[in-house]
């Protein structure tokens, strides 16, 4: 009984997604109360525990649910300055004559880019790929697959601070736990990209470049972690990837940039801003962040002495949520967002038109991207009472992770190495994200991998990169993507082809995780 109701909500939460056709926010909101019910009355444990534990889950969130709500308000500050349209105009003249090289630079390297910095791959990649001539499966299927090999980087590395906060160990510890994956992912990604849009041809005709895409995908998070700066790894690698790929295209006497196929509105567009001005909120971020981060005084000071923890609960085994205001990306975004206003030099109607954009879109992201980490932390802190040396678990049975834990040790032994990243999967595709994933099985996995005498860091590494993976079959995503071409309808036949290349990703991952199960960093 004590597995099935502490599995319970998260089947609901299933169910609810794909059976009753809910959305992420209200499944998570009935998976939040079924586990806050199930903690109460099976698990022992008080409605003060369960309110604190969901308050604690509230502030873990917020360098996730911030960042979401600060770049939506300066996407919506780009689109409507008319950056984005002159950015996309751009990106449509790259390597126009080679797909293989195309699709890489597009949905790699971009498309990584544009995670990075808080923008959504999804909608933004889908007209351009139909301009350049894809079909609409491919349109959608690229868009949604491309960069999920580096999504642990999305948003400025949330899912990375995310992990750091829960594994309690510093940023570039986590970064190397993660290291192991990314070469060979991106690389299998790439293959797998290519197959979508030109079958076996394709996969031959670009083997090599897809090496060169692993190979610089690791090269970026090795040099983002020596400058110590792991939370700009998407920007280095989305950046190096086309970078390199242009090089190589140069060097084989093809043409980088071409405009020729341009309709007259895009070049209107070309006129109305250069380049650069146009990707100046992102400019700016790049620089504040690469500030925040590379100069060890100003880093010491906003990441160590304004680490602004809140005690919530007090107990021996319970750590205060460090908030870390000023350090954190949601932060400099929107502070980039601000001075952009005044580089784009938008006026009141322009203004007015993005804070209603920005006020309807919020809400649903929001929630969404916090409920999670509230289900995660009252299963945290289940059975925990209160005491005089404040909240302490008298009683491991009392608590819905180690329950799971245990069952699981005792039902997958040391094969839960392997099976790590499609638990991931499983958790990016209820929640939606890397970064929920995260929150919802990292102390389980660490429980789990410590029964087993597994790296427990290693082991959520994995978990986190199957749920980066799961955003190739995430219904929301995929349905983003159609909408943004007008082609509602067609996200469930991609999904039958991305769940395979989801699934073999995690196969891949899982390879790697059993292999390098006791892999420990000192």
């Amino acid at each position: 009984m004590d597995l099935f109701l502490s599995v319970l909500p998260i089947l609901l939460v299933l169910f609810l997604l794909i059976f009753a056709k809910k959305t992420a926010d209200v499944a998570g909101l009935v998976g939040w109360v079924a586990t806050a019910l199930i903690a109460i009355v099976y698990f022992k444990t008080s409605f003060d525990v369960v309110l604190k534990s969901s308050i604690m889950g509230f502030l873990a969130a917020l360098p996730v649910s911030l960042v979401v709500v600060t770049s939506i308000l300066q996407l919506n500050v780009m689109e409507s300055a008319g950056a984005m349209k002159r950015i996309i105009v751009f990106v449509k003249g790259l390597s126009k004559d080679d797909k293989v090289f195309q699709a890489l630079i597009l949905n790699v390297g971009f498309g990584t880019f544009l995670a990075a910095t808080g923008a959504v791959p999804v909608t933004v990649l889908p007209p351009i790929l139909i301009g350049l001539g894809y079909s609409t499966f491919a349109a959608i299927a690229l868009s949604a697959v491309g960069f999920d090999a580096l999504c642990t980087y999305a948003l400025l590395g949330t899912p990375l601070v995310v992990f750091s906060q829960i594994a309690n160990v510093d940023l570039i510890t986590s970064a190397r736990y993660f290291l192991p994956f990314v070469g060979v992912v991106s690389f299998t990604i790439s293959l797998a990209m290519l197959f979508i849009i030109g079958n076996s041809k394709f996969v031959k005709r670009g083997f090599v470049p897809a090496i060169i895409v692993g190979l610089t995908s690791y090269a970026a998070a090795e040099l983002a972690i020596l400058v110590k700066a792991p939370v700009i790894t998407g920007i280095f690698a989305g950046i190096l990837i086309m970078l390199v790929m242009m090089a190589i295209l140069k060097l084989l006497g093809k043409r980088v940039y071409d405009s020729s196929h341009f309709t007259e509105e895009d070049r209107k567009v070309e006129k109305t801003m250069g380049i650069i001005k146009a990707t100046s909120p992102w400019i700016l971020l790049v620089v504040f962040i690469l500030i925040t981060n590379l100069i060890t005084p100003i880093r010491e000071f906003l990441y160590d002495k304004l680490s602004m923890p809140v005690e919530v609960m007090k107990g021996p085994k319970i750590k205060p949520i460090f908030t870390r205001v000023i350090w954190q990306s949601y932060t400099w975004i929107l502070l980039s967002t601000i001075i952009s206003i005044f580089i784009f030099k938008m006026n009141g109607k322009e203004l007015k038109s993005v804070w209603e954009k920005t006020k309807s879109r919020i809400p649903k992201p929001f929630w969404s991207s916090t409920v999670f980490f509230l289900m995660a932390y009252v299963m945290m802190y289940s059975g925990y009472q209160k005491t005089s040396n404040g909240y302490e678990l008298l009683q491991k049975t009392h608590n819905i992770v180690y329950v799971l834990a245990e069952y699981s040790a005792k039902g997958f032994k040391n094969a839960y190495a392997f099976v790590a990243p499609y638990l991931g999967i499983l958790g990016g595709f209820i929640t939606g994200t890397e970064t929920s994933t995260v929150a919802m099985f990292a102390k389980y996995t660490i429980e789990t991998s410590n029964l087993l005498g597994l790296s427990p860091l290693l082991m959520v590494a994995a978990v986190a990169f199957g749920g980066g993976l799961a955003s190739g079959i995430s219904p929301s995503k995929l349905q983003n993507a159609a909408a943004a071409i007008d082609a509602i309808g067609q996200e469930s036949k991609v999904l039958r082809t991305t769940l395979i290349i989801s699934l073999i990703m995690a196969f891949v991952t899982g390879i790697i995780s059993f292999l390098l199960r006791g892999y420990t960093i000192h």
